[in-house]
């Protein structure tokens, strides 16, 4: 039987010392010695090289080490080790990093607001994914290759529900001879982090994934702020039917308005939770502001709430334990437009507490058209009240802004600070 080879364009078994191939013309590689040609007639027999034990490990940094390679093969245990691992990666970073990188926007374009830390977090997720899935798909093709396929069947994974299936049998099939051909290019004069076209592609990559998860997190949060405004809605319209009675039936004093909030109801909804309350008193304040862009600001009511027992509130490294919330109703008339974010207010308490609004508070803020009237609640859950009457003074700051192509007008941007005693 004489020997044979395959040829280095379709992959068919050639006679050895052809000079091209009788099926497709390709032109073949100068025949070598005897000795050599054995060599090489034997190893084209062989399966691409490997450890004599494969396992997660070994394929680990295999695909680590070739995630720019297209041009080698991968043995069939090899590939489904590093499919596993992988897949385990995958899980874990999701699980760490990716609940906390789609819970909320890491930044938003406008008005400009950028979280250092949640978008150093984003990063880091997509450049960690980004890279798992340029080893995932160029060892797909290194599979295929072994298989005696070109790396085109990939675009199988375009046709809806056929194509990956047809990707997943051929990815299982066994080792075939022929395919060594595709191993003519696998010449690498230097590793791939030695390169710079393969740092600016997963850049790139990593910007993209970065994007596209910033607006999921941007469209999630706009749609929960949606769902928290129409239930704030209903909340504040039964609210108001409830003061109406309370007003009708009481004095004006602010003893009557006090004794009144005490018999209000027993919980509160804040999105989409629930809280019961154990305790609380409501003061009426006169706060009003119309110094700045020819708007008016307004607080007229303020409540203190003791939960009757804890809450937990925010997720992740977010997550806190609270058992007090004060809520803080606005209104706001732009005498022009302008940009105002009560929402995302900062209070501070007699008693030496710090917190930011919560994310659930009432969504009337933000860009508003001149002439427009807003009005809704802020809440701010507080980790520690032993009583509704230990909050005695409460300080609020929050900014406001409005576009000018004036670069010399101070008054465009407002940081709002008041001070307001419950008395």
């Amino acid at each position: 039987m004489s020997e044979t080879k395959y040829c280095i364009n379709c992959g068919k078994a050639i006679p050895t010392n052809a000079t091209f191939c009788p099926f497709c013309g390709a032109t073949q590689d100068k025949v070598a010695s005897t000795e050599d040609q054995n060599t090489i007639t034997s190893e084209q027999h062989n399966t691409p090289n490997q450890p004599e034990h494969v396992n997660m490990w070994t394929a680990l940094k295999l695909g680590m080490r070739q995630t720019f390679t297209w041009s080698q093969r991968i043995t069939r245990p090899q590939y489904w080790w590093l499919y596993l691992d992988l897949v385990l990666i995958s899980l874990v970073l999701t699980i760490v990093l990716g609940i906390r990188a789609y819970s909320y926007p890491a930044f938003i374009l406008s008005p400009l607001h950028v979280n250092v830390l949640q978008t150093v977090l984003l990063l880091i997720f997509s450049a960690l994914m980004v890279w798992t899935s340029v080893m995932q798909f160029t060892a797909s093709a290194r599979r295929l290759h072994d298989s005696n396929r070109s790396a085109h069947y990939l675009w199988f994974y375009l046709l809806p529900l056929v194509g990956p299936i047809l990707i997943i049998v051929f990815l299982c099939q066994r080792s075939e001879p022929a395919g060594k051909r595709f191993d003519r290019l696998a010449s690498q004069p230097k590793p791939w982090t030695h390169k710079w076209w393969t740092w600016c592609l997963l850049v790139l990559l990593t910007l993209g994934y970065a994007a596209l998860i910033n607006i999921t997190a941007r469209d999630t949060a706009m749609d929960a702020a949606l769902t928290t405004t129409s239930k704030s809605a209903t909340t504040n319209s039964d609210d108001s039917y409830s003061d109406s009675d309370s007003e009708e039936s009481s004095d004006s004093t602010d003893s009557d308005l006090d004794s009144e909030s005490d018999s209000d109801s027993d919980s509160i909804t804040i999105g989409d939770d629930d809280i019961d309350i154990a305790d609380q008193k409501a003061y009426s304040t006169s706060f009003t502001d119309s110094s700045w862009a020819k708007s008016t600001f307004k607080i007229d009511k303020v409540t203190v709430y003791k939960t009757d027992g804890t809450y937990t509130s925010g997720s992740g490294n977010d997550k806190k334990d609270f058992n007090g919330v004060v809520k803080v109703h606005m209104s706001i008339h732009a005498g022009q437009d302008i940009s105002a974010y009560p929402t995302q207010a900062k209070l501070s308490t007699n008693d030496g507490q710090q917190v930011e609004a919560d994310m659930d508070s009432d969504d009337f803020d933000g860009d508003l058209n001149s002439g427009t009237d807003s009005d809704g609640n802020v809440y701010f859950v507080l980790s520690k009240l032993s009583s509704v009457k230990d909050i005695t003074s409460i300080r609020l700051k929050w900014d406001a802004s409005y576009d000018t192509d004036d670069y010399d007008d101070d008054n465009a941007y407002k940081t709002f600070d008041t001070t307001l005693n419950l008395n």
